[in-house]
């Protein structure tokens, strides 16, 4: 009986220093260091997209700092060190996370330890000479040569979401690739493209939010191209009743893609507004559509901005249904639709609306 009793005793600590072990290998340890930061500088942890939220926080101390806990998925994560303009985007798992990185370069700092940190690391790799490209494009804009470069510029966010098409064709079964396909090329290559592409991805990673959204865009989105038929559709006002596009009167109407947070888009608005009202009496005419998610918000840049015409949103920021009908990947953007419902111009701002319209008008 003693032999049996010894037995249980040793099986029950083997389970029990094997549950412990499986405790602590259970969750994610991001260890990081952060050279040169000071002491009680605190560290805060958000989760993509919502980098409004956080999740956790530490406190630097002997230039270093930790996080411990456990996520249910890989997901983008941020780090953002409070008071002074330092941050690190990393993809976080369950798994240790090594960090380093320095002040006043943060944001370059390695990560080790994630799989999909790894994968994500080669996707960027392959983007390095598109992306420096962008950037000596972005510094060689000016007023005169904008319209010309704006096109080159297209041509090569066309270029960085093939790259994206075959990382995601190479890796159908990674977080990265979800990602990837959800905030960065489907609304660029549209339903017919995305579906391909999402069908090789395995139902794990289907049956996710990201993924739900995903099938979603597939289903709504349009994506139409100048010379093409508009798509109708119908939001709520701020006073909450629907407002149906086909419904506004208009011999031209600009269709406007914009949001109460979006500095460029409200810097534009004044402007905007002059010419609404130079044109309002020979038949021009606005509808708002609102990337907003705070009601509050949008009523009172509304009411800020003096606009007119009619606003609507489903306060949704970028799921907005009507931005994914027509694959809106950011803003300001805008859609000028003619009295038989064609497509005529997009991307219209400032003198470039203001000699559509007069082109237009003056026929």
């Amino acid at each position: 009986m003693k032999a049996i009793g010894l037995i249980l005793i040793l099986f029950t600590t083997i389970v029990s220093c094997k549950t412990d072990k499986e405790k602590e290998t259970t969750g994610y340890l991001v260890n990081a260091r952060a050279n040169n930061m000071a002491d009680s500088t605190k560290v805060v942890m958000y989760l993509y997209p919502e980098t409004d939220v956080a999740i956790d926080s530490a406190t630097i101390y002997n230039e270093t700092f930790r996080f411990k806990g456990e996520i249910e998925k890989p997901t983008l994560a941020m780090l953002r060190m409070e008071d002074i303009n330092e941050y690190k985007m990393f993809w976080l798992e369950n798994s240790t996370i090594e960090i380093a990185g320095e002040k006043g370069n943060f944001s370059n700092g390695s990560v080790t330890g994630s799989k999909a940190q790894k994968e994500a690391d080669l996707l960027e790799k392959r983007k390095d000479s598109i992306h420096q490209e962008m950037d000596e494009l972005e510094e060689m804009i000016t007023e005169s040569n904008r319209d010309s470069l704006l096109v080159v510029y297209e041509k090569m966010i066309d270029k960085e979401a093939e790259i994206n098409k075959t990382f995601i064709e190479e890796f159908p079964d990674s977080h990265v690739s979800l990602f990837t396909l959800q905030f960065g090329t489907m609304r660029r290559i549209g339903a017919e493209e995305t579906g391909k592409l999402f069908a090789l991805m395995p139902p794990e990673l289907q049956s996710t939010e990201g993924g739900e959204f995903i099938e979603k865009f597939i289903k709504l989105n349009k994506n139409p191209k100048v010379g093409d038929v508009y798509s109708d559709f119908e939001q709520a006002n701020p006073k909450g009743k629907p407002v149906k596009f086909s419904e506004i009167k208009g011999k031209y109407i600009l269709l406007e893609f914009w949001a109460s947070w979006c500095g460029p888009c409200r810097s534009e608005n004044p402007e905007l507004v002059k010419i609404f009202e130079s044109y309002k009496d020979k038949g021009f005419n606005i509808v708002g559509v609102s990337l907003d998610t705070n009601r509050e918000k949008w009523i009172a840049a509304i009411k800020e901005d003096k606009l007119p015409w009619k606003n609507v949103s489903d306060l949704k920021g970028f799921n907005n249904e009507v931005a994914l009908i027509y694959g809106i990947s950011e803003i300001p953007d805008n859609f000028l639709i003619d009295e038989n419902g064609l497509i005529i111009a997009r991307y219209l701002r400032g003198d470039d609306l203001k000699n559509k319209l007069k082109e237009l008008f003056d026929k």
